[in-house]
């Protein structure tokens, strides 16, 4: 299968998704280091076989090694501007699950067997980490750095050219538009698809 097909088959998947101990930061002025100790560690998660702890260790390193509040801003857009503060705290935590859910069901399907980081270079936004996933078939990633008081954070990734902000922000939007502009729909499509992935809170 060419790497396009399967990765768009993961995707076909996940559309339905809506409608070990942390490492210090000593590597973070580096931002090639930081997606070589996070895509290893990512991979790491997966070669147990428990879903449930799996999930676990992705909430630890999304959590470390993403700008969360950044990432959650850009796929929920405009309508980030309109939600009241408690509809935004509760967003928040959705969106979490939501990626967690989407990162460890596209690792697994890709197999993931090594990690491998071939280079960085700066942009407009930070810096573009450049990877490749050697599983199934090889696929590329390459990962958005932007600079924070934490250092290097992880703001979107590009898996096989799929724009991953792109996708989410596509999910989220088209659910509110089709409920009227109603944030509240959001949430509860939410709430509702992250229990039938068996993550509760």
């Amino acid at each position: 299968m060419r790497p396009r097909s399967l990765l768009l088959s993961a995707f076909v998947l996940l559309s339905s998704i809506i409608g070990g101990a942390p490492r210090s930061f000593a590597a973070a002025d580096d931002p090639a280091s930081v997606v070589g100790d996070l895509g290893t560690r990512a991979l790491a998660a997966m070669r147990n076989g428990d879903t449930v702890a799996a999930q676990g260790r992705f909430r630890q390193l999304f959590r470390q090694y993403f700008d969360a509040e950044a990432c959650g801003r850009s796929a929920l857009g405009p309508h980030w501007q309109n939600a009241a503060t408690q509809q935004r705290q509760e967003y928040a935590n959705r969106y979490e699950d939501y990626i967690i859910i989407i990162y460890s069901t596209l690792l697994s399907h890709l197999g993931g067997e090594s990690f491998k980081v071939l280079g960085s270079q700066p942009n407009e936004e930070g810096v573009i980490v450049t990877s490749r996933i050697n599983g199934v078939v090889p696929v590329g990633v390459d990962w958005q750095l932007n600079p924070t008081n934490n250092g290097y954070k992880v703001t979107n990734l590009f898996v096989g050219g799929i724009n991953m902000a792109s996708v989410q922000h596509s999910e989220m939007v088209s659910v509110i538009q089709r409920n009227s502009g109603q944030m509240q729909a959001l949430l509860a499509a939410l709430r509702e698809k992250n229990a039938s992935n068996d993550i509760l809170r």
